[in-house]
């Protein structure tokens, strides 16, 4: 009997203790967070509380080349999807790039105002800029690319770029799929304002406080 009893004892310890692994090992498993991309190659990603995170794209740090400089609109500030919010620097260049969704400021990254490489090393996660109250969220987001809509875009911002300077071969792409290193260095400041314009959505726009307005396709 003893012997039965402990064979069961066994068993009880056994299977709690595949019970206790299999859900450590569900509790270890990272939460997906849908990233969404606005057409001025802004970001923003929804957090647990409601706010969101926006920041600045891959695509777009990588035209910029190394940010110098981060300038963000004040605490409590409201900005407008499309419409002008923050600036990056490089070198001589100030980029002016519009918010991807509406909503109060209600945090800026003060590591990247510290460090501003961070939005060149992890513009998806340490390099976001704001966190934003959002507004009208749930109709804004028709207004924005996703999964495999994204990647397609991206892919189509490519090509864009290759058309613009498929008569300067040495600003092209190199091999790999990469852009040109400091891109922003190379180019004329009509080429410059071109990129604004076409991949920015702010090339033309006088905008001395970043809070001009610019509308947004409706996809």
């Amino acid at each position: 009997m003893s012997a039965i009893l402990a064979f069961l004892t066994a068993c009880v310890l056994i299977v709690w203790g595949m019970f206790r692994k299999t859900k450590k090992k569900e509790e270890m498993q990272p939460v997906f967070v849908r990233r969404y991309v606005h057409p001025g190659h802004t970001w923003m990603k929804m957090t647990e509380d409601g706010d969101v995170l926006v920041g600045v794209d891959e695509f777009a740090q990588s035209l910029i080349g190394t940010i110098d400089s981060v300038e963000l609109p004040r605490l409590l500030r409201r900005v407008e999807q499309g419409s002008v919010a923050w600036s990056v620097r490089h070198g001589d260049r100030v980029v002016r790039m519009v918010s991807p969704v509406s909503g109060r400021v209600i945090e800026k990254n003060e590591m990247v105002l510290n460090n501003p490489l961070l939005v060149n090393s992890s513009p998806y996660n340490d390099g976001w800029l704001l966190r934003i109250r959002p507004m009208k969220l749930q109709t804004q987001i028709n207004n924005l690319f996703t999964g495999k809509a994204m990647q397609q875009w991206l892919e189509q911002a490519k090509e864009q770029l290759v058309r613009i300077f498929s008569t300067t071969p040495a600003l092209m792409y190199q091999d790999g799929g990469v852009i040109v290193k400091d891109l922003a260095d190379k180019v004329s400041d009509e080429e410059w304002n071109t990129l604004e314009r076409e991949f920015f959505l702010t090339g033309d726009q006088s905008d001395d406080n970043l809070h001009s307005k610019k509308s947004v396709p409706q996809w």
